[in-house]
């Protein structure tokens, strides 16, 4: 879960997180993982960089590297005060 708290309103991409934190995101690396990458936003396929995903509310990533590839689970924030 990555939670953001700013006092300047702009738009925050995973990337961005990624950048914060010290690791590596690319098209083929995740952290120190390198392979093949299958990336969902909301349980759909994204096919573009992950590096550009917006992290909005309650906003479902899920980023597979190689295989098996897990299918993606929609989290239910209904039941939360998030």
């Amino acid at each position: 879960m990555i939670h953001i708290e700013s006092p300047v309103q702009q738009r925050y991409t995973l990337g961005d997180f990624f950048d914060l934190w010290g690791q590596p995101l690319a098209t083929d690396q995740v952290g120190p993982a390198l392979g093949t990458l299958t990336v969902y936003v909301d349980a759909r396929p994204f096919t573009g960089s992950p590096r550009d995903i917006a992290l909005g509310s309650h906003e479902d990533i899920q980023i597979d590297v190689g295989t098996p590839v897990v299918p993606p689970k929609r989290v239910d924030w209904s039941a939360t005060s998030l």
